[in-house]
This record gives C-alpha cells, sequence and structure tokens, in this order.
C-alpha cells in the first residue's frame, strides 16, 4: 500500500511537472506574440538609405583646427585638377542622390544653391576658388545631374566654463593638476605631420583613402578621449565639455542629414565634411535603424 501511495504521489508530481512545462511553454509563446518588441526587426525602416561620408583635408584650409597645415597643397594646379577629375569619376560610381556640405544649413544653405544654380548657368565661376564645397561638391553634383546641393553644418555653442581665454596657458594649468604628463602620453602631433606632409606627394585619390582608412579615422577621434577629455576633470571639466561640444555639433550635422532623407526612397547620401568628422558621423550612421553606412574606400582604391 505505501509503495502505491508513493507512486501515485511520484505520478502527481510528474504531472505536475508537466503541466508546469505546458503552461510555461505556453505563456512563452503568448508571449512572443503579444510581444513583438522582441522583434529585432521591428524598428528597422520598410526602406534603408546609404549613407557615405568622404572625409577630407581643407583645400583652402582656415586654420582653425588645433593643428596648422606645413606643407604645400593647390588643388588649382592642373596636375591636381586632373587628380581630381579622377576622384569625382570614382565617387560618382556611389551614384549619390543627395550631396551634403559642411557649411552652415540655416545660414549659406540658400546662398550656397544660388551659387550653384549660377555655376550650372556659367555666370559663377569656380576656377579660382580651393574650397573643397566647389572643387568636390558643385562639381561632382553638376556631372550627376543634380539639381540642388545641400548645406547641413550647424555649430555648437560653447557651454562650459569662462575662462580668460587670452591668458589661459593649458600647460601650466594641466601641471598644476597633475594631469599633464597623462595627457600627453600620445604623440597625436606625429600623426597629424604625417597626413600633412604625404598629401603632397600622394595623389589626390591616394590620399583620401589613407585618410578614410578606419583606423586612421579611429586615432583621430582617440584623442578626443585621451588628450582633451582629461583637461579640468575633477575641477572646471573645460575638456570634458570640450568634447561633449564636439559630439553635439556632429549630433547636429546627423539630425540634418536624417531630415533631409526621403525614407520613402532609397537615397544615398553622400556627406563631404573634414576628416576629423568622419568617426562620429560614421557611428551614428551604422548605429541608426534607417541607414547602411558605405565605405568610400570600397570606391577610392585604386
Amino acid at each position: 500500500m505505501r509503495k502505491l501511495i508513493y507512486g501515485i504521489a511520484f505520478f502527481g508530481m510528474l504531472t505536475s511537472c508537466n503541466d508546469g512545462t505546458i503552461k510555461t511553454t505556453v505563456e512563452n509563446e503568448q508571449l512572443q506574440v503579444i510581444n513583438p518588441v522582441e522583434d529585432p526587426n521591428l524598428f528597422v525602416g520598410k526602406y534603408k538609405s546609404k549613407a557615405m561620408v568622404l572625409g577630407v583635408f581643407h583645400f583652402d584650409n582656415p586654420n582653425l583646427d588645433s593643428y596648422k597645415p606645413k606643407f604645400p597643397f593647390n588643388i588649382l594646379e592642373d596636375k591636381r585638377q586632373a587628380e581630381l577629375d579622377t576622384l569625382l569619376s570614382k565617387i560618382a560610381e556611389y551614384n549619390p542622390t543627395k550631396i551634403l556640405l559642411e557649411w552652415p544649413r540655416i545660414k549659406m544653405d540658400s546662398i550656397t544653391n544660388e551659387r550653384y544654380q549660377n555655376y550650372l548657368g556659367g555666370s559663377f565661376d569656380i576656377t579660382d576658388k580651393a574650397n573643397e564645397v566647389y572643387q568636390i561638391g558643385f562639381k561632382l553634383a553638376k556631372k550627376l545631374g543634380h539639381n540642388k546641393v545641400y548645406c547641413s553644418d550647424a555649430s555648437a555653442d560653447w557651454f562650459g566654463v569662462e575662462l580668460d581665454w587670452d591668458n589661459y596657458n593649458e600647460d601650466a594649468y594641466l601641471k598644476s593638476r597633475g594631469q599633464f604628463e597623462k595627457s600627453n602620453r600620445y604623440d597625436y602631433e606625429s600623426f597629424y605631420e604625417l597626413g600633412d606632409s604625404i598629401k603632397s606627394v600622394q595623389t589626390l585619390t591616394e590620399h583620401l583613402y589613407f585618410t578614410n582608412r578606419p583606423k586612421n579615422r579611429l586615432k583621430d577621434h582617440q584623442v578626443y578621449l585621451t588628450e582633451n577629455v582629461l583637461e579640468g576633470a575633477g575641477d572646471n571639466y573645460l575638456g570634458a565639455d570640450g568634447v561633449a561640444r564636439w559630439y553635439r555639433r556632429n549630433l547636429r550635422i546627423f539630425s540634418n542629414a536624417y531630415d533631409l532623407t526621403d525614407f520613402d526612397n532609397e537615397e544615398r547620401l553622400l556627406l563631404i565634411y573634414g576628416s576629423g568628422h568622419v568617426w562620429q558621423l560614421r557611428q551614428f550612421f551604422n548605429d541608426s535603424p534607417d541607414f547602411d553606412y558605405v565605405e568610400p574606400n570600397d570606391y577610392l582604391v585604386e
């Protein structure tokens, strides 16, 4: 009798376990039905647009960056114009539907497009204008038959500590905070000088291929996360706020690109920007569910 009772009890436990397993399975199936957020494709648009950021050095450099170019480059020379034609032919194979330029959207878009229309009509001469907006942007847009270009840059106001900037000594401040050695562990200046020097001996396409290598763009980005971000840590956070300002500007650029994209069509954006912008913009496009990022070097390879 005892064995019979134990057997009945065990059977009951087994049945109970089976019922629990079945119940859990049913609940999981119901969860999958009522919780579509589990679908990894839920937030992916019907049509994904493509985006490419062509990182360039400034042909007509305004010397606003910390590194000041030391080696000459004249895009208006006949030799460089021939190299430019080669570059434009390569980028044209990407067949962008919109070309986005590094000029302020709010202040310059209408002015730039008036100039572009005059350029198409032959009344605006760019043979003496070295800026890459004209030499790459205008010429490529005309080559592809575009009737409009798009200014997509945006500034980001300073929101950090206010200092007597005329008398501020960065090295002295870093030393006073014990941050100087740590912030100078990496020799970014040599990296910048290398890129500056080889542009004078490479063809334009060769140099932009070097510039747009992801590993080189990462190096350029890492200065913000080593040297720059440290300044003022634990005090006024001057460095961190400066990096935040840079992120803010690039996010504004990305927001303009997003706004200008018609997601009902499979657009192919081309952004022509200073190479320092590439890593962050590339990351934003890669992380977005609405874009497939295209590496410019897929088209620049010789």
